[in-house]
């Protein structure tokens, strides 16, 4: 009898039939499996997302120190505190007064009899290439008529208007952009008109150009 028989014929004295015995042991091997899954750890979480890093403040620069060298202060030419120039009837001042510079090209006019000024005007030039200032006015102006300016009888701009008044008189401001400057530069005279206040008649009083181009180069040079 060969092996395959005496595996078969044990088999068969136990009482347990082959195909029986393959199907048993399927199923076991389907309960140890079973088991087997439910015994591993069920996955962790997924770690929860981590929040984005706040920014951190810039760090402010330290504060300068003495050993820093310090900013360069106004000056003038030769290291002058004042300069006085007289150009034509124009006079340009520049002076340093607490560490800052001012300049400005003036012209006045006074009353031969009464010794009194009549009026004054002072300009200075700005960064954005206009020339500003004030017309100082004397007393008895209808101030809500305001005043009118030409040069040579020809309008310059539109009317002005009075800003307030000080013990000298009544203020005037005043503002020439580049196009007004060039034409004052080829004009005799910048006349500017006003009304009585109790006449009601016109007042005119006639600003000197003699020099004025070389008084606005002037003082824009020492402005810088």
């Amino acid at each position: 009898m060969t092996g395959h028989e005496n595996v078969y014929s044990t088999t068969k004295s136990r009482g347990v039939d082959p195909l029986r015995r393959l199907a048993l042991t399927g199923v076991a091997l389907a309960a140890l499996t079973t088991a087997a899954f439910a015994q591993q750890p069920s996955p962790a979480p997924a770690p929860a997302p981590r929040a984005p890093a706040r920014a951190q403040a810039p760090v402010a620069p330290p504060a300068p120190t003495l050993q820093q060298p310090p900013a360069a202060a106004s000056s003038l030419p030769n290291g002058a505190s004042s300069i006085n120039e007289t150009y034509g009837d124009w006079t340009v001042d520049c002076r340093i007064t607490d560490g800052q510079k001012r300049c400005m090209m003036t012209q006045a006019q006074g009353n031969n009899q009464t010794g009194q000024r009549v009026y004054a005007i002072e300009l200075l030039p700005t960064r954005d290439g206009k020339t500003e200032g004030t017309i100082l006015m004397p007393f008895g102006l209808n101030l809500d008529a305001g005043a009118v300016l030409k040069l040579d009888d020809k309008d310059l701009g539109k009317g002005l208007r009075f800003s307030t008044c000080v013990p000298q008189g009544c203020l005037l401001p005043v503002s020439f952009p580049t196009v007004a400057t060039d034409a004052m530069r080829k004009s005799a005279k910048l006349m500017v008109a006003s009304l009585n206040l109790s006449s009601g008649e016109a007042v005119t009083f006639n600003v000197s150009l003699n020099g004025v181009g070389s008084a606005l180069d002037r003082v824009t040079q020492l402005a810088k």
